[in-house]
């Protein structure tokens, strides 16, 4: 969730797996609805998502200045909780690369390489992945819907 002018909203997670190379599942945002993800189509090696750009009130947010990070969760089932502790942390604004040194425009994190925390998760050869969206006030946003991640 993240505040917003004094009011408490949580961003609609419109992390939509736009360029994932898996299918996700449906359903709700809330943990209790998860359920695991359907096999993807081929192996999935990189998270791809567009950031939200509103508010649980559908009032307009700015991703560049009210988004801090993502947490990214790896589970061995698509159960994913409260408690759970994130593997990565994603900046979820960085700057542009630029060419001799000037300074660069700032651009928006949209995906990950899954391969980048295969040395932290437990053993096994199916996993499921979730992203939370974490504000500049520490509110975090509701679990996506879990991918499911077949490890090569």
């Amino acid at each position: 969730m993240i505040r917003r002018t004094g009011i408490h909203c949580a961003p609609i997670l419109l992390i939509v797996f736009a360029g994932i190379l898996a299918a996700c599942g449906g359903g709700e945002e809330s943990p209790q609805a998860q359920g695991p993800a359907p096999p993807p189509s081929g192996p999935v090696s990189v998270l791809a998502w567009d950031p939200p750009v509103n508010y649980a009130d559908n009032a307009a947010m700015d991703p560049y200045r009210d988004l801090d990070h993502y947490e990214l969760y790896v589970r061995t089932d698509g159960n994913f909780t409260e408690v759970d502790l994130p593997v990565a942390l994603i900046a979820a604004v960085s700057d542009a690369p630029t060419a001799g040194g000037n300074p660069g425009s700032k651009l928006l994190e949209k995906e990950f390489i899954l391969e980048n925390v295969q040395p932290f998760i437990p053993p096994g050869n199916r996993h499921f992945v979730s992203l939370r969206a974490v504000g500049i006030d520490g509110q975090k946003s509701g679990f996506m819907n879990p991918v499911a991640w077949d490890k090569i």
